[in-house]
Protein backbone atom coordinates (compact mmCIF):
# COMPACT_ATOMS: atom_id res chain seq x y z
CA UNK A 1 0.00 0.00 0.00
CA UNK A 2 2.58 2.14 0.72
CA UNK A 3 5.02 1.50 -2.13
CA UNK A 4 2.05 2.20 -4.33
CA UNK A 5 1.19 5.78 -2.48
CA UNK A 6 5.01 6.75 -3.07
CA UNK A 7 4.70 5.53 -6.69
CA UNK A 8 1.55 7.38 -7.70
CA UNK A 9 2.34 11.02 -5.25
CA UNK A 10 6.25 10.54 -7.26
CA UNK A 11 4.67 10.41 -10.82
CA UNK A 12 3.60 13.68 -10.68
CA UNK A 13 6.78 15.79 -9.68
CA UNK A 14 7.89 16.24 -12.96
CA UNK A 15 5.09 17.85 -13.77
CA UNK A 16 5.12 19.65 -10.68
CA UNK A 17 8.76 21.33 -11.27
CA UNK A 18 7.48 21.87 -14.91
CA UNK A 19 5.06 24.18 -13.41
CA UNK A 20 7.63 25.95 -11.07
CA UNK A 21 9.79 26.35 -13.93
CA UNK A 22 7.69 28.06 -16.47
CA UNK A 23 6.42 30.40 -13.14
CA UNK A 24 10.03 31.60 -13.29
CA UNK A 25 10.18 32.08 -16.67
CA UNK A 26 7.34 34.07 -16.65
CA UNK A 27 8.35 36.33 -13.91
CA UNK A 28 11.64 37.71 -15.58
CA UNK A 29 9.65 37.61 -19.59
CA UNK A 30 8.50 40.96 -20.83
CA UNK A 31 4.60 41.42 -20.31
CA UNK A 32 2.90 41.30 -23.38
CA UNK A 33 5.61 39.77 -25.44
CA UNK A 34 5.44 36.83 -27.65
CA UNK A 35 7.59 34.44 -25.47
CA UNK A 36 5.76 35.61 -22.25
CA UNK A 37 2.65 34.39 -23.86
CA UNK A 38 4.12 31.26 -24.86
CA UNK A 39 4.97 30.73 -21.35
CA UNK A 40 1.79 31.52 -20.09
CA UNK A 41 0.28 28.91 -22.36
CA UNK A 42 2.43 26.48 -21.62
CA UNK A 43 1.99 27.15 -17.77
CA UNK A 44 -1.74 26.48 -18.18
CA UNK A 45 -1.16 23.02 -20.61
CA UNK A 46 0.83 21.99 -16.86
CA UNK A 47 -1.74 22.74 -14.56
CA UNK A 48 -4.12 21.44 -16.32
CA UNK A 49 -2.67 18.50 -16.75
CA UNK A 50 -1.23 18.21 -12.94
CA UNK A 51 -5.39 18.70 -12.31
CA UNK A 52 -6.35 15.82 -14.46
CA UNK A 53 -3.69 13.80 -12.61
CA UNK A 54 -4.74 14.89 -9.15
CA UNK A 55 -8.37 13.95 -10.11
CA UNK A 56 -7.51 11.09 -11.62
CA UNK A 57 -5.55 9.98 -8.33
CA UNK A 58 -8.06 10.42 -5.95
CA UNK A 59 -10.91 8.85 -7.97
CA UNK A 60 -8.12 6.17 -7.82
CA UNK A 61 -7.79 6.05 -3.93
CA UNK A 62 -11.53 6.06 -3.58
CA UNK A 63 -12.01 3.05 -5.89
CA UNK A 64 -8.92 1.03 -5.17
CA UNK A 65 -7.35 1.99 -1.60
CA UNK A 66 -10.15 2.96 0.01
CA UNK A 67 -11.83 -0.23 0.42
CA UNK A 68 -8.20 -1.79 1.65
CA UNK A 69 -7.93 0.35 4.52
CA UNK A 70 -11.38 -0.27 5.34
CA UNK A 71 -10.87 -3.95 4.87
CA UNK A 72 -8.19 -3.47 7.88
CA UNK A 73 -11.21 -3.31 10.52
CA UNK A 74 -8.81 -1.18 12.79
CA UNK A 75 -9.98 -0.93 16.22
CA UNK A 76 -10.57 2.95 17.12
CA UNK A 77 -7.30 3.43 18.94
CA UNK A 78 -5.61 2.10 15.98
CA UNK A 79 -7.68 4.42 13.49
CA UNK A 80 -6.46 7.64 15.75
CA UNK A 81 -2.56 6.53 15.60
CA UNK A 82 -3.04 6.03 11.53
CA UNK A 83 -4.78 9.23 11.29
CA UNK A 84 -2.08 10.78 13.39
CA UNK A 85 0.34 9.50 11.08
CA UNK A 86 -1.34 10.61 7.56
CA UNK A 87 -1.52 14.51 9.28
CA UNK A 88 2.17 14.34 10.74
CA UNK A 89 3.36 13.24 6.90
CA UNK A 90 0.39 15.89 5.15
CA UNK A 91 2.12 18.43 7.60
CA UNK A 92 5.86 17.44 6.10
CA UNK A 93 5.03 16.96 2.24
CA UNK A 94 2.14 18.86 1.27
CA UNK A 95 1.24 22.00 3.99
CA UNK A 96 2.73 24.48 0.80
CA UNK A 97 0.21 22.60 -1.08
CA UNK A 98 -2.68 23.03 0.65
CA UNK A 99 -4.08 25.85 -0.81
CA UNK A 100 -2.92 24.48 -4.59
CA UNK A 101 -4.84 21.54 -3.61
CA UNK A 102 -8.17 23.85 -1.76
CA UNK A 103 -8.06 25.57 -5.44
CA UNK A 104 -8.66 22.47 -7.54
CA UNK A 105 -11.60 21.44 -6.14
CA UNK A 106 -14.89 22.34 -6.69
CA UNK A 107 -16.36 24.74 -3.58
CA UNK A 108 -18.30 21.74 -2.37
CA UNK A 109 -15.61 19.67 -2.52
CA UNK A 110 -13.13 21.88 -0.74
CA UNK A 111 -15.80 22.88 1.78
CA UNK A 112 -15.94 18.95 2.23
CA UNK A 113 -12.59 17.96 2.62
CA UNK A 114 -12.08 21.26 5.17
CA UNK A 115 -14.80 19.62 7.10
CA UNK A 116 -13.42 16.09 7.37
CA UNK A 117 -10.10 17.39 8.02
CA UNK A 118 -10.82 19.87 10.56
CA UNK A 119 -12.73 16.98 12.45
CA UNK A 120 -10.22 14.68 12.38
CA UNK A 121 -7.85 17.80 13.85
CA UNK A 122 -9.70 18.45 16.81
CA UNK A 123 -11.42 15.02 17.07
CA UNK A 124 -7.43 14.00 17.83
CA UNK A 125 -6.29 17.06 19.20
CA UNK A 126 -3.19 16.91 16.61
CA UNK A 127 -2.27 19.84 15.67
CA UNK A 128 -3.70 21.88 12.66
CA UNK A 129 -0.57 23.29 11.15
CA UNK A 130 -1.14 22.14 8.12
CA UNK A 131 -4.18 24.14 6.95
Amino acid sequence: LCKAANEEHARDLPIMNGIKEDIKATGVLDCGSPAYHEALRNLSVRLKSLQKHCKEHFEEEERDLLPLVEATELSTEQQKRTLAQCVSVMQGTHSRLFNFFLEGLTPEEAMQYLDLTTYAVIKNNLSPNFV
